[in-house]
């Protein structure tokens, strides 16, 4: 007796237990992207102060992440509800990243200021530094990690293991899981997930974007600096925006 009551808890319990140990694959994120743009002007810049009284204090836009296995898309998504005027020079370059995990590879189609570029690299490279701090987002348990990019930016992330596919918004990456939050506290800029759809994804939902002026990484960053020169120091203080 005791047995067939053993064996019927069995039946009842393991269910649960599997499906609680079932790990996501493939689907579709939404991230808010919002920038405190008041923050890239100067006190006492009668122009800038001028912005500051008619410009919303952030920007919000949003951006779709599609991922299957080790290859995820990152690209615009829906529109804000409200249209948001934005400051001259705040993220004018709008990326789409088809990422490559197996082979360690990017290609992303950048516009800046009308002139498109597709630029193939590897992966990007960061120091990440996993910490004990724990945040939900998007109803999931993220684990902080801190990083370091281009030497000096300070990157914060916060990812799930219960996502599979270790990629990210923009080009970030590296992590045992998917980043469902991230944070430049330099771009004064934050990337958080909003909902995870559950879809079925196929290789037509991933498919790297064409269009542009061919080039490697290498190439894109000094074409950047030569770029923003023209425009002066302002532009040139915001050149990290273009190398996310």
């Amino acid at each position: 007796m005791k047995l067939l009551i053993y064996v019927f808890v069995l039946l009842v319990i393991s269910p649960a237990i599997i499906a609680q140990q079932q790990f996501i694959t493939q689907g579709k994120i939404e991230y808010e992207r919002k920038t405190n743009q008041h923050a890239f002007m100067e006190d006492g810049n009668i122009w800038d102060d001028m912005a500051k009284n008619n410009l919303p204090k952030f920007v919000t836009f949003y951006y779709d992440l599609t991922f299957k296995g080790d290859r995820t898309l990152f690209k615009a998504g829906r529109e804000p509800e409200t249209k948001q005027a934005k400051f001259w020079g705040i993220f004018d370059s709008e990326n789409t990243i088809l990422t490559e995990l197996d082979s360690s590879t990017t290609i992303t189609q950048r516009n800046i200021w009308g002139d498109n570029y597709l630029v193939t690299d590897s992966l990007r490279n960061v120091e990440w530094k996993i910490t004990p701090e724990i945040r939900k987002i998007a109803g999931f348990d993220c684990r902080k990690a801190v990083g370091r990019v281009m030497d000096s930016i300070v990157v914060i992330a916060f990812y799930t293991d219960e996502i599979l596919t270790n990629g990210g918004p923009e080009s970030f990456n590296g992590l045992p899981g998917m980043i469902l939050g991230l944070a430049i506290p330099r771009l004064h800029t934050t990337w958080y997930a909003t909902k995870l759809a559950l879809v079925e994804v196929t290789d037509k939902d991933l498919v790297a974007p064409k269009k542009g002026k061919k080039m490697t990484g290498t190439v894109y960053s000094t074409e950047v600096k030569t770029i923003l020169k023209r425009w002066g120091d302002d532009a040139i203080k915001r050149a990290y925006q273009f190398l996310l």
